[in-house]
């Protein structure tokens, strides 16, 4: 049985947005972006108080899958409300290629993305850049997840912990959450 709300974490660049697109479309349950709940326009956070209240309410529904990498009051409701935790637990050697593969393309084709935003050329090359915030705090996510859904997990769901891309496609269609053809997490590959 497909479980009916699933949440799929994992540092910067791990594919989970790719993954719970990949998901839902397969098993038809909703994807839920918990970006799109916390960007703004122009990049500005919103505040924590009406991003708690979106996420609460999202997660009030019955079925989805949410992808997400936050912390604190959101993440223990994310794992609260889940049946299920997938953790792309990738090495930032697998994680670094795809954030700059995805950022440079993004930026070229002025991808939009959160409250219609845009990644730009300007914007990577910034102090506050995607490129050095996921490399400088993929480890920290790496120790809060496994303190969260790690052997010693104060939250009792079951996870699906998975360190290798290769892994991914097998193990979620064995569970029946992609067919058997997906490769919903490719490989980045370095010339």
């Amino acid at each position: 049985m497909i479980p009916k709300r699933i949440a799929l974490v994992g540092p910067v660049a791990s594919g989970k947005s790719t993954l719970a697109a990949a998901i839902a479309e397969h098993t038809g349950l909703p994807h839920l972006d918990l970006d799109n709940l916390f960007w703004g326009a122009g990049w500005t956070a919103i505040d924590t108080m009406t991003f708690q209240n979106r996420v609460r309410d999202a997660l009030g529904a019955e079925t989805w899958i949410a992808d997400g990498n936050y912390s604190g009051a959101v993440g223990e409701m994310l794992l609260g409300h889940a049946e299920l935790a997938i953790w792309l637990d990738l090495p930032l050697r697998t994680c670094l290629p795809r954030l700059l593969k995805r950022s440079f393309r993004r930026a070229a084709r002025g991808e939009e993305l959160f409250a219609g935003n845009r990644e730009t050329f300007r914007h990577l090359f910034a102090r506050d850049s995607i490129l050095l915030w996921g490399p400088a705090h993929h480890r920290q996510h790496r120790r809060r997840w496994h303190h969260h859904l790690g052997p010693n997990k104060p939250h009792r769901l079951p996870v699906l912990r998975l360190t290798k891309s290769t892994a991914v496609a097998p193990a979620l269609h064995d569970l029946n959450l992609l067919p058997a053809a997906t490769r919903a997490v490719a490989p980045c590959r370095i010339p």
